[in-house]
């Protein structure tokens, strides 16, 4: 989707969708696959699928403790999909675009230079993990569960070095507070479309088809 307002807006209607039930997690499926490029993404880049590590160590306890791990999983599952997408899809400079434009130069900048800093060292853990797996491969050793805690905490101090890069760089360019982000939104008719198609799945798991008919007689 090209415009992030409505990605977001369709990105929060489709998830309150999927955690609504099972037959929500199967309306946010259809959605899922008829109105997003997301399977295609996961091709290209698949690291962001270890979300669904806790996911699944989740579902096991409740499967052990004899909770309802089934619901659990295919609700949130869809959940964990949908946030994949919406990290694939989006592109640097849209969290200040959207939050500029939702809550002003002020606070409003500051969110989303904030969220852009938090989606940037994602992306930067990502380039990581990718090049970390290339250099084993090169060097043709494997990767064993011994060497994921020395490589975990290379990646967390460089997380950290960047941070701090990150902060000095505001400092030394005099950043206060607030700003301003001069963007137009293209918003194309497949967006609306696909955003208004979230919004009344939405309104459809709340408010029942019978229930709808019952009110207009």
């Amino acid at each position: 989707m090209q415009d992030p307002r409505l990605r977001l807006l369709a990105v929060v209607a489709i998830s309150l969708t999927a955690f609504s039930g099972i037959s929500g997690a199967f309306l946010s499926a259809v959605w899922y696959f008829a109105c997003t490029r997301g399977p295609t993404m996961l091709k290209r880049s698949p690291w962001p699928l270890v979300a669904f590590i806790p996911l699944f160590l989740v579902t096991a306890a409740l499967l052990i403790t004899g909770g309802e791990w089934l619901s659990y999983l295919v609700r949130l599952g869809m959940v964990v999909l949908i946030a994949i997408y919406a990290y694939q899809d989006q592109k640097p400079g849209e969290f200040i675009q959207v939050c500029t434009w939702a809550f002003g130069p002020g606070v409003g900048f500051d969110l989303g230079l904030a969220g852009e800093m938090g989606v940037s060292s994602i992306r930067f853990l990502g380039g990581e993990v990718q090049r970390v797996r290339q250099a084993y491969r090169l060097k043709n050793i494997p990767l064993r569960a011994k060497a994921l805690s020395p490589i975990a905490t290379g990646i967390v101090f460089g997380l950290l070095r960047r941070a701090e890069d990150q902060a000095d760089l505001l400092l030394v360019r005099g950043y206060e507070r607030g700003g301003v982000s001069c963007v137009k939104f293209s918003s194309p008719l497949r967006d609306r479309i696909a955003a208004g198609v979230a919004v009344l799945l939405l309104l459809l798991c709340f408010f029942p088809v019978r229930g709808f008919f019952i009110l207009a007689q």
